[in-house]
């Protein structure tokens, strides 16, 4: 959400409306307590993966994760104390928005896929204006990060983050920082705010700098009331004394590689100092001369994301600017406000007058304004009702919320819905940092379960590790599938039948532990009821309107009734009017207390169906329709429920090893040796080999353009290794873990040496493409069955934070998948280039170890065909490799033998190259005048090309 114009209005009237503050490591101690600073997550997330990283690559997850623990340690040196806040699924006012960001996704593949290998290659590419699709795992990868750090979050259960962004800052007097333009109207009623960051209004320099100190009726930065940039290194009275500004981009080598975030300091500064420019909470109203109240409706006239653009087309002239706009906007609500007929109608008149109901006077007002905006009028008195309605809605947006986590089993304790929350003993306080939730324990009877569920599931949520099963279950019928970095031309790996099974079994679990999804009341249900029991009498349906009875129709009216009062506070609340009059002021009667009537109509007003009378249960998914560029609807049918007893607990309170069991079977992974292998590993091999199966059973005219090779399959899976175990050097040296980072940090985060940018072919974006695909349908599955890691904790200081003695074993990693996921080292191994050692990347004897059971198990009872260039290799250890699931050592031995003589014919056959290319060496000119050179010179160039040869050539089949 964000008011139009308002952030150009905000850099136009900087001097006026602006204060900065320098902030440096050499200023802070470890005793002084740090600031806290209230972040907006989600601009972080996005900015900092965009400047720093490439998105075309799919995902570079451990140089992000290493990327937000430089930004906290960074922020923690120079005394500020950050607190992560994440928006919730947005309502479904923002529909269409989505829709729309949706399309542009698409848009931007479409773009990567249709410009040359070569230019999207470059660096350039995935930095320039246009629409990007940020990898699916990044916002996890940056919440791994925080909790590393032991950070606080906040997760808000739905709608945006911002009024909670500003109710914490006003708490805890601290800072709120962001990229919204909506934060300098939500600052302007709190009391102990510092004031809004704007996250694009940041900067890190090289030392100190000396800023004058601000007067208190200015808010501009120095006492000339001149502003000077955050760059600039002297004081006024020091003007005449030169001295170089350093800002740590100028005066760098040029590396291709090489991305820096603005919010990030440079390695080489030595004393890094950050500014911050500030909005303090009453800087805008002050400038726009309204009231602190008044600035939400300030805002919906401007325009906002709940605001058609129509209404602006009608309120602002074409030519004005956006910074006109603002100044218009501000000056007709000010005339309207302070005019002395609505001083008049607001109570100002003669004594025994009629005085009208507080919401009737935002009404009046409102339309008074809107009428005086608008350039032409208009046609009907229902249009100007219906842009006074939509400009109200789009003012209560605004409201702050004022309760945070109201039990163990917030949000799905019915918090969110009309009836409120239903957990018989609430949490006392109202606080938004969820430290204060008791932990979950384990149920000790069977009536237990349903409860013990739903607290695991929200601990989750809590932590940030639930968030598809939560927009799920708050909104089964809008389901965003995130865009990965898919052909458009191609098939659509959404939508494919074993992509669909998985969603379908994780939903089916989630709604059943749970205790049902927010299932949306068909409202044409009783009218169908009504039509058939008129056909069924065998007379013609009589269309007469049914005659309720008293008691519905009372229901109704005070139904209607309580809606309105609702709508009425809210409006009040919201614009400042005293809450202590009640409609007898207005002319009507007090309101009594809660009566029997008004507890029925709380039962009986519930818009959510009871999913045991709701056979036809099914999730609506909206994405990319088959090989088409439209984004739409699709219907996703769960399981039938489940008849289960009071005792039996539902599927993700099962011992570990049987939710286990029930991840593998929709990935077709149920087998001995997957299960075999060690817990963190599971997930990787189940979900490469469900790649292979789904991609086989795309194949149609007898092609298998979609079928995965045998070398593209190792190499995936080789790649996902090697990233893992880079993963694991970087958990293991976390125990140590200290603020200030040694000059190598730089290699850890490829910033330096080895070929970062490979050739990003079609075809191996394709099946990465596939592959972030399945891993985010199998991270819902993993949420569902409730497969929390372990890592997802501040690690011990000395500790390494692994359980296991087994060096590949760190606990359950099905939803954190992204440890496997690099795709830089995906695009390089596919096209047989081994990555730099620059980058940290080793492959050693353990590794190559892992990858022979890995293999192993992968093809473990895989038919013919699955997987192309298999069936050759599979042959020797029986049909099907059947051999793999009875032979056992004997498979093994035969797999040893075949590899022993694959390595004898590869050797001999590298013999004979070499020797051919020698005598076609001496016996050129060029080598018969260098001699022994020209014969060393081929032997080079052979040895140069060996690592050209398949990667399964020397590996047990």
């Amino acid at each position: 959400m964000g008011v139009r114009g308002l952030e150009s209005f905000i850099k136009e009237n900087r001097t006026s409306l602006c204060r900065t503050i320098s902030l440096s490591a050499s200023d802070h101690s470890e005793d002084k307590e740090r600031t806290p600073v209230i972040v907006d997550a989600w601009g972080i997330v996005f900015k900092l993966y965009l400047d720093s990283l490439p998105w075309t690559s799919g995902g570079e997850y451990l140089r992000y994760y290493q990327a937000v623990k430089r930004l906290v340690t960074a922020w923690r040196r120079v005394g500020l104390e950050p607190i992560f806040v994440f928006d919730g699924p947005a309502p479904a006012e923002k529909h269409d928005t989505l829709v729309q960001r949706g399309q542009e996704k698409i848009v931007a593949c479409q773009l990567f896929y249709t410009t040359s290998v070569t230019s999207r290659s470059a660096p350039s590419f995935s930095r320039q204006s246009g629409g990007v699709v940020l990898p699916f795992f990044a916002s996890h990868a940056f919440i791994l990060a925080l909790h590393r750090l032991d950070v606080k979050t906040h997760f808000v259960p739905q709608g945006e983050a911002d009024g909670v962004c500003v109710v914490m800052a006003d708490k805890i007097g601290g800072y709120v920082l962001g990229r919204d333009s909506d934060f300098p109207v939500l600052i302007g009623r709190t009391e102990r705010c510092k004031g809004y960051v704007p996250l694009n209004m940041i900067n890190w320099i090289e030392g100190e700098i000396v800023i004058p100190p601000t007067p208190a009726s200015s808010f501009a930065p120095s006492q000339d009331g001149k502003y000077r940039p955050s760059g600039m290194r002297s004081s006024v009275a020091n003007q005449q004394s030169f001295q170089p500004v350093q800002n740590g981009r100028r005066n760098q080598p040029y590396h291709p590689d090489h991305r820096q975030s603005s919010l990030l300091p440079s390695p080489s500064f030595k004393n890094p100092t950050l500014v911050l420019t500030i909005i303090p909470p009453q800087a805008l109203r002050h400038r726009l001369r309204l009231p602190a109240t008044h600035l939400p409706l300030f805002a919906s006239l401007c325009g906002t994301d709940y605001t058609p653009p129509s209404n602006t087309q009608q309120f602002f002239e074409p030519s004005l600017s956006v910074v006109q706009r603002i100044e218009k906007a501000a000056r007709v609500l000010r005339e309207q406000l302070y005019s002395p007929s609505n001083q008049l109608s607001s109570g100002g008149g003669k004594s025994g007058t009629f005085t009208p109901n507080p919401a009737d006077q935002v009404v009046q007002l409102v339309k008074k304004v809107v009428k005086k905006l608008c350039i032409y009028p208009f046609d009907t008195e229902q249009a100007l009702d219906e842009t006074v309605d939509i400009v109200i809605e789009a003012a209560l947006q605004y409201q702050l919320p004022h309760s945070g986590v109201c039990c163990s089993v917030y949000p799905f304790c019915g918090e969110l819905d009309p009836m409120g929350c239903q957990t018989p003993v609430n949490m006392p306080g109202d606080g938004f940092i969820d430290d204060a939730v008791p932990p979950v324990t384990p149920p000790s009877s069977g009536s237990d379960y349903k409860k013990k569920a739903k607290e695991a599931y929200a601990e989750a949520r809590r932590r940030g590790l639930l968030s598809s099963i939560n927009h799920g279950w708050l909104s089964p019928d809008r389901v965003y599938l995130w865009h990965v970095l898919e052909d458009p031309s191609g098939p659509n790996w959404k939508g494919t039948e074993g992509s669909r099974g998985i969603r379908s079994a994780a939903w089916g679990i989630a709604e059943e532990g749970l205790g049902g999804l927010r299932w949306q009341e068909e409202e044409e249900e009783e009218e169908e009821e009504e039509e058939d029991h008129h056909d069924a009498s065998g007379r013609e349906a009589v269309q007469t309107e049914a005659v309720p009875s008293p008691a519905a129709r009372l229901v109704a009216e005070e139904g209607a009734d309580q809606d309105s009062k609702t709508e009425d506070k809210a409006l009040r609340h919201l614009l400042g009017v005293d809450q202590s009059e009640t409609n007898s002021e207005a002319g009507g009667v007090q309101s009594e207390g809660t009566t029997l009537v008004d507890a029925d109509i709380t039962l009986n007003h519930a818009s959510f169906s009871d999913p045991a009378k709701d056979p036809a249960r099914a999730i609506t998914e909206w994405s990319r329709q088959g090989s088409s560029k439209r984004i739409g609807p699709s219907s996703l049918p769960l399981p039938p429920l489940r008849n289960i007893g009071c005792d039996d607990p539902p599927p993700c309170l099962l011992p570990l090893d049987e939710r286990l069991r029930l991840y593998l079977v929709p990935l077709y992974s149920d087998t001995p040796a997957i299960i075999a292998l060690p817990i963190s590993i599971q997930s990787l091999v189940a979900t490469i080999r469900f790649c292979v199966i789904d991609a086989s059973k795309r194949v149609s005219n007898k092609t298998d353009v979609h079928m995965w090779r045998r070398d593209e399959t190792a190499a995936i899976l080789r790649a996902s290794l090697g990233t893992y175990s880079l993963w694991l050097k970087e958990f293991r040296s976390e125990g140590s873990y200290k603020n200030q980072k040694d000059p190598e940090e730089a290699k850890a985060l490829g910033e330096g040496g080895g070929r970062n940018w490979p050739l990003l072919e079609t075809r191996n974006s394709v099946l990465i493409a596939h592959l972030g695909s399945v891993w985010a349908d199998a991270h819902t599955l993993a949420q569902a069955l409730l497969l929390m890691p372990s890592i997802a904790s501040p690690p011990k200081h000395g500790s390494t934070s692994v359980d296991s003695d087994d060096r590949w074993d760190i606990g359950l990693t099905h939803i954190v998948p992204y440890v496997f996921y690099g795709g830089i080292n995906l695009h390089l191994l596919l096209s047989k280039i081994e990555p730099s050692a620059g980058t940290g990347w080793t492959w050693g004897s353990n590794e190559q170890g892992m990858f022979d059971r890995c293999w192993a198990a992968l093809i473990d009872g895989l038919e013919d065909g699955v997987i192309v260039g298999l069936k050759r290799e599979m042959a020797s250890t029986g049909s099907n490799g059947s051999a793999h699931n009875t032979a056992g050592l004997q498979a093994d031995e035969s797999v040893a033998e075949e590899k022993q003589k694959k390595s004898k014919k590869n050797k001999n056959k590298r013999k004979s190259h070499e020797k051919s290319q020698d005598d076609l060496l001496l016996a050129s000119p060029s080598a018969t005048k260098g001699g022994a050179k020209g014969k060393g010179q081929g032997k080079n160039l052979i040895q140069s090309n060996g690592g050209r040869f398949d990667l399964l050539d020397g590996l047990a089949m």
